[in-house]
């Protein structure tokens, strides 16, 4: 997978060849992320800072896998590691990158991966997490928990608190009130016919309400979409206390 090799070239030819003046917004902000200028140097001191905390080494010393047994902070060991920072002011800030897998075609990895292959999120999070399961470095039941904090959890509360504040539509004038009118109907004034009868002194009367039917403007589903498969990942997989019980009184508030 050359997932930032792709990016780069495709990157570099939308500046070549996807791009004019001629197409950028005239309003404010319209030259915002356009490539503009192409910079043909790549300077290493003047790039994002992330970039220079990039691990550049072609192996690890024996005290690093050491020093994994007692679980130290990344910066105490980081003077034993070969960052691209260490190497600014040399040659060897852009060349002699260390990697572990050769590649002579970046084009050759899978066309689509497998979170558009597999159907529903439950196929989706049971294919991850029993990958989770085969791997020793990995507990699955952490991963779990994460995914639900993390995705799962906040997508419910988004949607819940957009649910409980949506405003409604008129499916007839098109109409939309921040609350529902006690009416259950559209109130919205309704002008009546008249077109024409002015040239003859008359004046174009209103008509009565609109009366047309109301719909809501995010559904019941958007808000229940993942209370499925988040049950589901806790019984199969369990998830730790505190994520349970929130997800479960969530769930209980819808």
């Amino acid at each position: 997978n050359c997932d930032g090799d792709e990016d780069a070239i495709m990157l570099l030819m939308d500046g070549l060849l996807n791009f004019s003046r001629e197409i950028l917004p005239a309003n404010r902000g319209g030259q915002m992320d356009a490539p503009l200028v192409l910079t043909t140097r790549l300077n290493p001191t003047e790039i994002d800072k992330e970039a220079l905390n990039v691990d550049a080494a072609w192996f690890y010393e024996r005290q690093f896998y050491e020093a994994t047994l007692h679980q130290p902070h990344p910066k105490d060991i980081a003077d034993t590691m070969d960052f691209v920072e260490r190497r600014l002011g040399s040659v060897a800030a852009v060349r002699g990158y260390g990697f572990t897998h050769d590649c002579n075609r970046i084009d050759e990895g899978p066309e689509l991966s497998a979170y558009k292959t597999l159907a529903t999120m439950i196929d989706k999070m049971n294919g991850q997490l029993n990958l989770c399961q085969r791997l020793r470095a990995i507990d699955a039941r952490t991963v779990a928990s994460s995914v639900i904090r993390s995705h799962f959890l906040p997508d419910l509360r988004g949607n819940l608190n957009a649910y409980g504040r949506q405003k409604v539509r008129c499916l007839k004038c098109g109409h939309s009130y921040r609350r529902m009118p006690l009416a259950g109907h559209c109130i919205q004034a309704q002008k009546a016919g008249g077109r024409g009868l002015s040239a003859h002194g008359i004046a174009r009367s209103e008509g009565g309400l609109c009366n047309g039917r109301l719909a809501l403007t995010v559904s019941e589903g958007a808000v229940r979409k993942y209370i499925e498969v988040t049950k589901h990942v806790m019984d199969t997989y369990g998830v730790d206390t505190y994520t349970r019980q929130n997800m479960e009184w969530l769930a209980g508030s819808v």
